[in-house]
């Protein structure tokens, strides 16, 4: 163990303290492996260095940690890998991670994670629909019909319509909303990007990312404010868009993994993804409850107690709305494919976001009352051509950048 400078540090060493700024803010925690994307952002942030360990030393250290602490925490994960094949090797490897991670926070003191059922007053909501009556279509048509969309969003919309419009005019609609401004500016400035220069305007964004990628940005974030009406006894928002980020951020790591651009349409659909289930909570708020609880008997992913349930699933709603909000196709295929990629002719980017999804909900990231880890299609895996040695890598960088892009999405702290 030992302290060195930042010129010192190489990708794959393990920080053996946790890692502040000169603000105090926690940059990255005790045991991460660094990686040249990290290096990069620490160089941004004026980091001098930082306390690391060896290989040899991380081995030692995992080595001595309580063997019962880590059956502890295998014993906890079992039963949310059940709808997997815990011997393919990216499952193995998941579950393996999984663990060691659990069972270094129990080490630190921290208590075993609880899975929060939704509120007893949830179950004697109403639903807007019959099950016979109402299927994914009826309740995507009653949202468009009532939902309050931000403004900026058919702004926005209105200029990238435009066969005349451009990157200037982008800019200028943008930067009319302050708040958008704002959450896109902390965005473009995080770990996300990397950039070597601080971005203190949109105009200054859009010439050094494109107008059509912050265009996207903007178009996904500002989606975020029309779900600020479900209740909260069916749902904590933070943490559901807290999974979300940590999709879209484990997304966009997974697509420069293999090379793969369309970083900003990865991150969208990641924070996008799971926004079906937001419509079945506002509209089937007792049957989603019913979904909830048949998945927890049943051991099974939400997205196959969805169909037992409902007829229907979350990707499916989700598809249609972002279709009926006309987000551009590429993205509507990703989010609606996301549990079945090879249900998309184009199938590499929903093959990401569904390892994504994956990786966050395995990595204890998960969505409300939904801790089961959905089911890896083998055939989504092998259409990546990733080594499942790459894995940790990626894990790593992608949860390294959750708190900084959370931090601009929600400026109050967690309760």
């Amino acid at each position: 163990m030992g302290s060195l400078p930042l010129d010192a540090l190489q990708a794959g060493m393990i920080l053996a303290e946790d890692l502040y700024g000169s603000d105090g803010k926690m940059l990255l925690p005790k045991g991460v492996v660094l990686t040249d994307s990290h290096l990069h952002s620490l160089r941004q942030r004026g980091v001098s260095g930082a306390v690391v360990v060896d290989a040899a030393d991380a081995e030692a250290a995992e080595s001595a940690l309580d063997p019962a602490l880590l059956a502890q925490s295998e014993a906890h994960l079992a039963p949310f890998f059940f709808a997997n094949d815990t011997s393919h090797p990216v499952i193995e490897l998941l579950y393996n991670q999984a663990a060691l991670r659990l069972a270094q926070a129990l080490a630190a003191g921290k208590p075993m994670p609880k899975d929060i059922p939704p509120s007893s007053r949830a179950e004697s909501m109403g639903d807007l629909f019959f099950r016979a009556e109402g299927g994914a279509k009826d309740i995507v048509s009653h949202e468009i019909q009532l939902a309050s969309f931000p403004d900026i969003y058919f702004k926005i919309r209105q200029v990238l319509d435009s066969a005349t419009s451009s990157t200037a005019q982008v800019a200028d609609v943008i930067s009319k909303d302050t708040s958008l401004t704002a959450k896109l500016l902390k965005l473009v400035n995080s770990p996300f990007y990397g950039l070597p220069q601080r971005i203190d305007s949109i105009s200054r964004a859009v010439m050094v990312i494109g107008g059509q990628e912050i265009s996207t940005l903007a178009l996904g974030i500002s989606a975020i404010n029309a779900f600020k009406d479900i209740p909260t006894e069916l749902i904590n928002m933070r943490t559901f868009w807290e999974h979300s980020v940590a999709v879209g951020a484990l997304a966009q790591v997974l697509g420069k993994a293999i090379r793969h651009g369309a970083a900003e349409r990865l991150f969208v659909a990641g924070i996008l993804h799971d926004i079906g289930r937001l419509i079945i909570f506002k509209k089937l708020p007792h049957a989603a409850v019913e979904t909830i609880y048949y998945a927890r008997a049943n051991q099974t992913p939400m997205v196959t107690a969805e169909q037992d349930v409902l007829g229907f699933t979350h990707p499916q709603v989700g598809g249609l709305l972002l279709r009926a909000w006309k987000f551009p196709e590429p993205l509507v295929a990703i989010v609606a494919c996301h549990h079945n990629p090879l249900a998309c002719p184009d199938n590499v980017e929903p093959a990401i976001l569904h390892l994504a999804d994956i990786i966050a909900i395995a990595m204890g990231l998960t969505p409300p009352a939904s801790a089961m880890v959905p089911t890896l299609e083998p055939a989504a895996w092998t259409a990546l051509g990733l080594s499942p040695d790459a894995l940790p890598e990626v894990i790593e960088a992608g949860l390294a950048q959750v708190d900084d892009i959370i931090s601009a999405f929600f400026p109050s702290p967690k309760n």
